[in-house]
Protein backbone atom coordinates (compact mmCIF):
# COMPACT_ATOMS: atom_id res chain seq x y z
CA UNK A 1 0.00 0.00 0.00
CA UNK A 2 2.95 2.35 0.75
CA UNK A 3 4.59 1.47 -2.59
CA UNK A 4 1.15 2.86 -4.44
CA UNK A 5 1.98 6.65 -3.72
CA UNK A 6 5.82 6.01 -4.97
CA UNK A 7 6.45 7.06 -8.97
CA UNK A 8 10.07 6.22 -8.74
CA UNK A 9 12.30 4.07 -7.21
CA UNK A 10 15.91 3.34 -7.63
CA UNK A 11 18.55 0.33 -6.80
CA UNK A 12 21.70 0.37 -6.50
CA UNK A 13 22.42 -2.66 -8.35
CA UNK A 14 20.79 -4.16 -11.69
CA UNK A 15 20.07 -7.50 -9.04
CA UNK A 16 18.18 -5.75 -6.32
CA UNK A 17 16.68 -3.91 -9.16
CA UNK A 18 15.41 -7.55 -10.92
CA UNK A 19 14.40 -8.39 -7.46
CA UNK A 20 12.07 -5.93 -6.97
CA UNK A 21 10.45 -7.08 -11.04
CA UNK A 22 10.40 -10.28 -9.80
CA UNK A 23 7.82 -9.85 -6.88
CA UNK A 24 5.66 -7.73 -9.14
CA UNK A 25 7.00 -4.14 -9.35
CA UNK A 26 6.58 -2.31 -13.20
CA UNK A 27 10.25 -2.37 -14.80
CA UNK A 28 9.76 1.21 -15.29
CA UNK A 29 9.11 2.31 -12.10
CA UNK A 30 12.36 1.11 -11.02
CA UNK A 31 16.20 2.48 -12.37
CA UNK A 32 19.34 1.69 -11.54
CA UNK A 33 21.92 4.35 -10.21
CA UNK A 34 25.16 3.42 -8.35
CA UNK A 35 26.09 4.62 -4.85
CA UNK A 36 28.38 7.53 -5.22
CA UNK A 37 31.99 7.41 -3.98
CA UNK A 38 34.71 9.71 -3.35
CA UNK A 39 36.79 10.94 -5.87
CA UNK A 40 40.04 10.13 -4.69
CA UNK A 41 43.16 8.56 -6.83
CA UNK A 42 43.76 4.97 -6.64
CA UNK A 43 46.61 4.15 -4.21
CA UNK A 44 49.72 2.45 -5.11
CA UNK A 45 50.41 -0.78 -5.05
CA UNK A 46 51.48 -2.39 -2.16
CA UNK A 47 55.40 -2.59 -1.90
CA UNK A 48 56.84 -6.00 -2.13
CA UNK A 49 59.95 -7.19 -0.46
CA UNK A 50 62.14 -9.68 -2.92
CA UNK A 51 60.50 -12.52 -3.79
CA UNK A 52 57.07 -11.84 -1.71
CA UNK A 53 53.93 -11.91 -3.46
CA UNK A 54 50.31 -10.41 -3.80
CA UNK A 55 49.45 -12.32 -0.49
CA UNK A 56 47.77 -10.32 1.69
CA UNK A 57 43.82 -10.48 1.87
CA UNK A 58 41.49 -7.94 4.00
CA UNK A 59 38.00 -8.26 5.29
CA UNK A 60 36.53 -4.84 6.01
CA UNK A 61 33.02 -4.95 7.72
CA UNK A 62 30.37 -6.21 10.11
CA UNK A 63 31.15 -10.24 11.20
CA UNK A 64 27.67 -11.27 11.52
CA UNK A 65 26.58 -15.52 10.73
CA UNK A 66 25.91 -13.95 6.91
CA UNK A 67 29.17 -12.35 5.85
CA UNK A 68 31.09 -15.45 5.74
CA UNK A 69 33.92 -14.52 7.39
CA UNK A 70 33.61 -18.13 9.36
CA UNK A 71 33.53 -19.50 6.00
CA UNK A 72 37.26 -18.05 5.23
CA UNK A 73 38.22 -19.38 8.33
CA UNK A 74 37.50 -22.49 7.73
CA UNK A 75 39.01 -22.51 4.63
CA UNK A 76 42.68 -21.46 5.75
CA UNK A 77 41.79 -24.36 8.52
CA UNK A 78 41.92 -26.52 5.61
CA UNK A 79 44.97 -25.89 3.57
CA UNK A 80 48.07 -27.95 4.55
CA UNK A 81 50.02 -25.71 7.24
CA UNK A 82 52.72 -24.95 4.44
CA UNK A 83 50.56 -23.25 1.67
CA UNK A 84 48.69 -21.82 4.87
CA UNK A 85 51.68 -19.87 5.63
CA UNK A 86 51.94 -18.25 3.30
CA UNK A 87 48.11 -16.09 3.57
CA UNK A 88 47.75 -13.46 5.52
CA UNK A 89 44.26 -12.09 5.99
CA UNK A 90 43.56 -9.28 7.43
CA UNK A 91 40.17 -8.54 9.63
CA UNK A 92 39.18 -5.87 9.98
CA UNK A 93 35.63 -5.80 11.53
CA UNK A 94 33.12 -4.85 13.91
CA UNK A 95 30.44 -6.27 16.15
CA UNK A 96 30.96 -9.61 17.07
CA UNK A 97 29.85 -9.10 20.40
CA UNK A 98 26.61 -8.28 18.97
CA UNK A 99 25.38 -12.25 17.51
CA UNK A 100 24.81 -15.08 19.64
CA UNK A 101 27.28 -16.70 21.70
CA UNK A 102 27.24 -20.17 19.86
CA UNK A 103 28.71 -17.45 16.65
CA UNK A 104 30.88 -15.80 18.67
CA UNK A 105 32.77 -19.40 20.03
CA UNK A 106 32.69 -20.38 15.98
CA UNK A 107 34.31 -17.64 15.15
CA UNK A 108 36.63 -17.54 18.18
CA UNK A 109 37.37 -21.17 18.17
CA UNK A 110 38.76 -20.71 14.34
CA UNK A 111 40.70 -17.49 14.60
CA UNK A 112 42.65 -18.11 17.70
CA UNK A 113 45.26 -20.60 15.99
CA UNK A 114 45.43 -19.18 13.00
CA UNK A 115 46.52 -15.48 14.71
CA UNK A 116 49.15 -17.58 16.48
CA UNK A 117 50.16 -18.68 13.60
CA UNK A 118 50.46 -15.19 12.18
CA UNK A 119 48.22 -16.55 9.14
CA UNK A 120 45.19 -14.12 10.52
CA UNK A 121 45.53 -10.43 11.94
CA UNK A 122 42.81 -9.68 13.87
CA UNK A 123 42.93 -5.61 13.25
CA UNK A 124 39.09 -4.61 14.48
CA UNK A 125 36.84 -2.05 13.83
CA UNK A 126 37.47 1.16 12.05
CA UNK A 127 36.32 4.30 10.89
CA UNK A 128 35.22 5.97 7.59
CA UNK A 129 38.38 7.82 7.33
CA UNK A 130 40.51 4.98 8.25
CA UNK A 131 39.63 3.21 5.56
CA UNK A 132 42.09 4.05 2.66
CA UNK A 133 44.61 3.47 4.80
CA UNK A 134 43.92 -0.01 5.82
CA UNK A 135 43.48 -1.13 2.50
CA UNK A 136 46.96 0.08 1.25
CA UNK A 137 48.34 -2.52 3.29
CA UNK A 138 46.31 -5.29 1.65
CA UNK A 139 46.61 -6.32 -1.84
CA UNK A 140 43.31 -8.23 -2.26
CA UNK A 141 39.74 -7.35 -0.46
CA UNK A 142 38.07 -10.48 -0.10
CA UNK A 143 33.95 -10.33 0.38
CA UNK A 144 32.69 -14.06 1.33
CA UNK A 145 28.71 -13.43 1.96
CA UNK A 146 26.77 -16.26 2.10
CA UNK A 147 23.58 -14.23 1.28
CA UNK A 148 22.81 -12.23 -1.69
CA UNK A 149 23.86 -8.67 -0.70
CA UNK A 150 22.59 -5.81 -3.17
CA UNK A 151 25.24 -3.50 -3.95
CA UNK A 152 28.12 -4.11 -1.49
CA UNK A 153 30.09 -0.54 -0.08
CA UNK A 154 33.22 -2.56 0.53
CA UNK A 155 33.08 -3.37 -3.24
CA UNK A 156 33.36 0.23 -4.54
CA UNK A 157 35.24 1.64 -1.76
CA UNK A 158 37.96 -1.41 -2.51
CA UNK A 159 37.91 0.02 -6.56
CA UNK A 160 38.17 3.14 -5.72
CA UNK A 161 41.34 1.78 -3.57
CA UNK A 162 42.48 0.43 -6.91
CA UNK A 163 42.48 -3.60 -5.26
CA UNK A 164 40.66 -6.07 -7.17
CA UNK A 165 38.17 -8.30 -4.81
CA UNK A 166 37.50 -11.84 -3.99
CA UNK A 167 33.87 -12.15 -4.14
CA UNK A 168 31.19 -14.74 -3.55
CA UNK A 169 29.53 -15.40 -7.18
CA UNK A 170 25.94 -14.49 -6.40
CA UNK A 171 24.04 -11.27 -6.08
CA UNK A 172 25.13 -8.02 -6.09
CA UNK A 173 28.52 -9.30 -5.07
CA UNK A 174 28.67 -11.23 -8.73
CA UNK A 175 27.37 -8.09 -10.71
CA UNK A 176 30.12 -5.55 -9.55
CA UNK A 177 33.18 -7.54 -9.63
CA UNK A 178 33.97 -9.31 -13.34
CA UNK A 179 35.46 -12.51 -13.00
CA UNK A 180 38.82 -12.84 -14.08
CA UNK A 181 38.58 -8.98 -15.06
CA UNK A 182 38.95 -7.02 -11.87
CA UNK A 183 38.32 -9.98 -9.19
CA UNK A 184 37.55 -13.53 -8.45
CA UNK A 185 34.41 -15.20 -8.21
CA UNK A 186 34.07 -17.57 -5.52
CA UNK A 187 30.90 -19.98 -4.70
CA UNK A 188 29.89 -18.49 -2.28
CA UNK A 189 30.07 -20.54 1.34
CA UNK A 190 32.43 -23.27 -0.47
CA UNK A 191 35.40 -24.14 1.97
CA UNK A 192 37.25 -25.65 -0.47
CA UNK A 193 36.92 -23.40 -2.85
CA UNK A 194 37.90 -20.43 -0.81
CA UNK A 195 41.12 -22.19 0.05
CA UNK A 196 42.04 -22.84 -3.43
CA UNK A 197 40.65 -19.09 -4.52
CA UNK A 198 43.12 -17.79 -1.52
CA UNK A 199 45.99 -19.89 -3.17
CA UNK A 200 45.68 -19.26 -6.42
CA UNK A 201 45.37 -15.54 -6.10
CA UNK A 202 48.77 -15.51 -3.49
CA UNK A 203 50.56 -16.67 -6.39
CA UNK A 204 49.78 -14.78 -9.35
CA UNK A 205 51.33 -11.17 -9.50
CA UNK A 206 50.52 -11.02 -12.80
CA UNK A 207 47.11 -11.34 -12.77
CA UNK A 208 46.89 -9.61 -9.74
CA UNK A 209 48.25 -6.33 -12.33
CA UNK A 210 46.11 -7.49 -14.87
CA UNK A 211 42.71 -6.97 -12.52
CA UNK A 212 44.22 -3.57 -10.93
CA UNK A 213 44.66 -2.26 -14.64
CA UNK A 214 41.14 -3.36 -15.53
CA UNK A 215 39.20 -1.86 -12.33
CA UNK A 216 36.52 0.34 -13.60
CA UNK A 217 36.01 3.60 -11.41
CA UNK A 218 32.70 3.74 -9.57
CA UNK A 219 30.76 6.97 -10.12
CA UNK A 220 31.63 9.91 -7.70
CA UNK A 221 29.53 11.14 -5.60
CA UNK A 222 28.69 14.15 -7.73
CA UNK A 223 27.93 12.14 -10.56
CA UNK A 224 25.29 10.10 -8.33
CA UNK A 225 23.66 13.57 -7.30
CA UNK A 226 23.28 14.62 -11.33
CA UNK A 227 21.56 11.43 -12.18
CA UNK A 228 19.31 12.17 -8.89
CA UNK A 229 18.38 15.15 -10.16
CA UNK A 230 18.35 14.43 -13.80
CA UNK A 231 15.73 11.47 -12.33
CA UNK A 232 13.65 14.02 -10.38
CA UNK A 233 13.45 16.47 -13.20
CA UNK A 234 12.46 14.00 -15.61
CA UNK A 235 9.76 12.87 -12.93
CA UNK A 236 8.70 16.49 -12.89
CA UNK A 237 8.12 17.15 -16.62
CA UNK A 238 6.02 13.93 -16.63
Amino acid sequence: SHFKVVDQFVAPSEFLRQRYIDWGLAPERIVVIENGQSDEPPLPPRPLAEGETRNRFGFFGQISPYKGLDVLLQALHELPKAERKKIVLEVHGANLDLHPKEFQDKIIELRDPLVKQGVVQWVGPYQPHELRRRMAGVDWVVVPSIWWENSPMVIQEAFVCGRPLLVSDIGGMAEKVRDGVDGIHVPAGNVLAWGKAFQKAALTNGAWDAMRKTIRRPIDHATCSDYHVDLLDAGMEY
